[in-house]
Formats: C-alpha cells, structure tokens, sequence
C-alpha cells in the first residue's frame, strides 16, 4: 500500500485498494477520491495536491522519462 505523510500536519494519506485515500490526522479519519470528494469519516478536508499523488491519473510506463533515458 503507497503510503505518504504530509510534510507540514504530519497526517498519514494511504492509498486503498479500492482507489480511495484514506488519511489519518492525529486520529482523525477520512476517506477520499482523488479528486478531493469526502467519501466517509469524520475528517471532511484532505491536501488536494496529496490526494492526486497518491490515486490521481498516471501516466503509462512507456511515457516516463527518467525510465526510458539509456
């Protein structure tokens, strides 16, 4: 499971295997979609810019640049 803590509140943002981030801050719990859409839980706002780290579009294999430099 990717995992990432916020630099400056220091919560936990975890990407679920059903593609929804689940941040924990300081016992507080939420669950959001990649674009910033509170799912469930009680903590209702999420980094936006996390949020698209973790679960947002990616781009394929074959278009990442530092891969395919030789």
């Amino acid at each position: 499971m990717a995992q990432l803590q916020h630099p400056l509140t220091g919560a936990l943002y975890s990407l679920r295997e059903d593609g929804l981030v689940e941040v924990d801050n300081n016992g507080l719990k939420g669950a959001f979609r990649f674009d910033g859409k509170h799912v469930s839980g009680e903590l209702r706002v999420a980094d936006p810019h996390m949020l698209l780290w973790l679960a947002g579009p990616q781009l394929p294999a074959e278009h990442n640049i530092r891969r395919n430099r030789g």
